[in-house]
Parts: structure tokens; C-alpha cells; sequence
């Protein structure tokens, strides 16, 4: 059975009444379990396929920049909410759900602890790699020692060939 099966008695039921270019065509069967070609309506003469087209075109646009303001909306009042901050990502999370409302978002977030803010600002980062340069730089001095080099000295080592002697002597002596 069609889906139009008593579809003009279903709209009276309703109160709405049909004109005899609305009301709907008749099951696409000629007759007793007899199936044909099922009819088709003709097409509108007054409108052409370039007509067509263009509406077709100018309704999409008109749909999309109607969904795309909705979805802008239900950002910005998420974002607005005194329950957004410190719950960024949670909303952001949330924001890609289609299924949830602002409204749903901010509730949520309402009843979500907030995240502690963990993050450095960038000044504060410079500070703190800084000072862990020189506390790196203090611990390799402490185990190495300071250089022998004496920076009063004019350039000159304190050791006769930067100590190469002592290795080139140590080398020999261990090949006999």
C-alpha cells in the first residue's frame, strides 16, 4: 500500500483543504496487481532547467550560510558563558557533537570542575629555560672542575703543550 494511501481524508482530518492541482497522484498500478510504467508528473513548463539550476544553487547557499550562522551562534554562546573558561578543551571537545546544544554545553561544563592552568606564559618559559641552563652549567663545573687556563696569564697555557706530553710519554712507555 502507498504511503499516500488516503492521504486526501488524512488532510481533511487535518483541516486543510486541497485544490485539484494538490492533490496527490494515484498508485502507480493500472489495475489489479497489473504493474506498468508508474506516471510521472510533466514538468513545470514555466520554469527552465537554467532556472532550475539557479534555485537549486540559491537554496543550498541559503542552507549552508543558515547552518553555518547556527553553528557560529552556538559557538559564541558557549564561549560566552561564565563556565568556559578554565574548561576549554571540554567545550571545544563538545562543540564538534552536533547532537548537543549550547545550552547542553555550558550545562555540562557548569557542573565540570575546571582544568588548572599548567601552561607557562612565554616569558615565564624563558625564565625558567634560562635558569635551567645555569643550574646545568653549575653542576658540569662542579664536576669537572674550572679549566687550568689562567686568564691573567696572556694566552699562555699553564701546562708545556696543553698536557699532550704527558700522553705522548704515557703511550710509549706502554709500547716498551
Amino acid at each position: 500500500m502507498s504511503r499516500f494511501h488516503n492521504f486526501s481524508q488524512r488532510l481533511h482530518a487535518t483541516g486543510t483543504e486541497l485544490t485539484p492541482d494538490d492533490e496527490p497522484e494515484e498508485d502507480c498500478t493500472t489495475g489489479k496487481g497489473d504493474k506498468s510504467k508508474p506516471k510521472s508528473k510533466k514538468k513545470d513548463p514555466d520554469m527552465s532547467e537554467e532556472t532550475s539550476a539557479e534555485a537549486l544553487s540559491a537554496a543550498k547557499k541559503e542552507g549552508f550560510d543558515a547552518g553555518f550562522k547556527a553553528a557560529i551562534d552556538r559557538q559564541n554562546t558557549v564561549m560566552a558563558s561564565e563556565h568556559y573558561k578554565g574548561r576549554e578543551a571540554q567545550a571545544a571537545t563538545m562543540l564538534g557533537k552536533q547532537s548537543m546544544s549550547a545550552e547542553d554545553i555550558v550545562d555540562v561544563l557548569a557542573s565540570s570542575p575546571k582544568v588548572e592552568q599548567s601552561a607557562l606564559t612565554e616569558e615565564q618559559q624563558r625564565a625558567a629555560a634560562e635558569e635551567a641552563g645555569r643550574k646545568e652549567m653549575r653542576e658540569q663545573i662542579g664536576q669537572q672542575g674550572n679549566s687550568g687556563v689562567d686568564a691573567d696569564a696572556g694566552g699562555k697555557a699553564t701546562e708545556p703543550n696543553h698536557g699532550w706530553d704527558a700522553i705522548h710519554s704515557d703511550i710509549r712507555s706502554r709500547r716498551g
